[in-house]
């Protein structure tokens, strides 16, 4: 009776045991499948071409015909992403990147011309730079919300703004330095469509002109 129950009892384990192996590895299967937690944008934008250097090549050769602008930059750096003629650019996207590193495109009218940072002196560089910060949602407008603890769109750089750059930073996957390179922002009064590309991926800049856009 006993070496029967025993028997019982091996074969349960058995079972029991081939059915957690099963689990386990259908439980493997479905976590592999699984999607991945999406890239920070500035690792998304800068990626290759999905075709290559063929598709790489091809956009270089293509001109949108209109009235055409050169954007001028102040990035020095190898060229590792570019958009293709044609393409629409949106406030708070990447015109182009260099050193994997996003070049933004902002609302304005102003160049940017200095770096922005805490402690600089005053000027409507600041104002415009802040009100890109809350039309993007890294702030809130002091003047709509009537909270003083909130962000006062002005010409001066205060330790809030200095935080809303820091946020802005984090949502591209950038080192939050607090701190924007005159070289990491575009300035345009209003979004731009690509119209010709003047350097080619993996190129070497010092400044310049990287690509032109279409004006009205």
């Amino acid at each position: 009776m006993k070496k029967t129950l025993t028997v019982i009892l091996i074969a349960v384990l058995s079972v029991t045991c081939l059915a957690t192996i099963i689990i386990g590895l259908s439980g493997s299967t479905k976590k592999a499948a699984s999607p991945e937690i999406a890239e920070p944008l500035s690792s998304r934008i800068i990626e290759a071409p999905k075709d290559g250097k063929k598709a790489a090549a091809e956009a270089q050769d293509v001109v949108l015909e209109g009235p055409s602008q050169r954007l001028n930059t102040a990035a020095v750096g190898t060229i590792t992403w570019l958009p293709n003629p044609g393409d629409f650019v949106e406030f708070g996207t990447a015109l182009f990147a260099v050193d994997n590193r996003p070049v933004i495109l902002m609302k304005g009218s102003l160049p940017m011309h200095r770096d922005i940072a805490y402690k600089i002196s005053d000027g409507p560089d600041v104002a415009q730079f802040e009100r890109n910060l809350v039309d993007l949602g890294h702030a809130l407008d002091e003047e709509v919300t009537g909270d003083s603890t909130d962000l006062t769109v002005d010409h001066h750089v205060t330790p809030l703004t200095v935080s809303s750059i820091r946020s802005w930073q984090l949502s591209l996957g950038l080192t939050s330095t607090g701190v924007v390179g005159e070289a990491d922002v575009i300035f345009r009064p209003e979004v731009v469509q690509v119209s010709e590309l003047h350097v080619r991926r993996g190129q070497v800049i010092d400044g310049g002109s990287v690509l032109s856009v279409l004006i009205n």
